[in-house]
């Protein structure tokens, strides 16, 4: 039971990136192929505010789960932000671009050790009410707890794609001259649709990281994890909210049973 336990818990945290990626690239036409990094972020924020403290780095805050939460979001929200201007990029220096970024994004992991420990990673990720289950039972209510977090994300994306600002953001992957003669920002338009959807990004990673409760630079491949989001994405139906969680669970569950 435990075995599906994991692969749900896992195919979750990819589920929550998929619909990230999908407001991207499936809503926006951003072909951002450094998902990576923006989970990385994510992961590590969580666990330097909730974590003990763990070798030499900064840390041990010992926050609750939701301040992790919200703090990888709006983490990953403010990297997205600064790295805004790739937006300007045509779509194949675009993609060159965000995979540049993203191992960046590792190498700072990898060679950090007063941030991130380094290669050796940080242990001891709580979950909530960790402390007060036994390891069964927190993989179960970690479990209802992760597909809550999707459920909740879903919804509120999918809102957000079928108000007036959805339907902009198909105009702009469209046709972004008409949107600019209707008077719209492109730019702007297509920097909210990054920020939000890396934050969803960073979110998973968040998510992932609770769950498996120790990360290292090596946890956060950068072909593997960006690949599996844009396969995510293809099977599920580009801009397709409910394609984009159910090829998710598809492909994971494939992948997981394959090897």
């Amino acid at each position: 039971m435990a075995y599906i336990i994991s692969i749900i818990c896992i195919g979750t945290s990819y589920a929550i990136a998929t619909l990230g990626l999908n407001l991207q690239w499936g809503y926006t036409g951003l072909f951002n192929i450094g998902v990576a990094g923006f989970f990385a972020v994510g992961a590590y924020t969580s666990a330097i505010l909730t974590g003990p403290v763990w070798g030499g780095m900064i840390g041990g805050f010992g926050l609750p789960y939701l301040v992790g939460l919200v703090g990888a979001v709006l983490f990953a929200a403010l990297l997205a932000y600064l790295i805004a201007w790739i937006l300007r990029l045509e779509f194949g220096f675009l993609a060159i671009a965000s995979i540049m970024l993203s191992a960046l994004i590792i190498l700072i992991l990898k060679n950090e050790m007063w941030l991130t420990n380094g290669v050796w990673g940080i242990g001891g990720i709580p979950r909530p009410f960790g402390e007060m289950l036994s390891p069964s039972t927190s993989d179960w209510v970690y479990m209802i707890i992760s597909l809550a977090i999707l459920v909740g994300a879903y919804f509120l994306l999918e809102k957000g794609v079928r108000s007036p600002w959805g339907r902009t953001q198909r105009i702009i992957k469209e046709d972004p001259i008409l949107a600019e003669m209707a008077g719209k920002d492109v730019y702007k338009w297509r920097r909210m649709s990054w920020i939000i959807g890396s934050m969803y990004m960073g979110l998973a990673g968040a998510v992932y990281g609770h769950y498996i409760q120790y990360i290292n630079p090596k946890s956060f491949d950068d072909v593997m994890i960006t690949f599996l989001c844009l396969c995510m994405v293809v099977i599920g139906g580009s801009g397709n909210n409910k394609g984009s969680i159910l090829g998710a669970y598809a492909l994971w569950v494939t992948w997981t049973v394959s090897e």
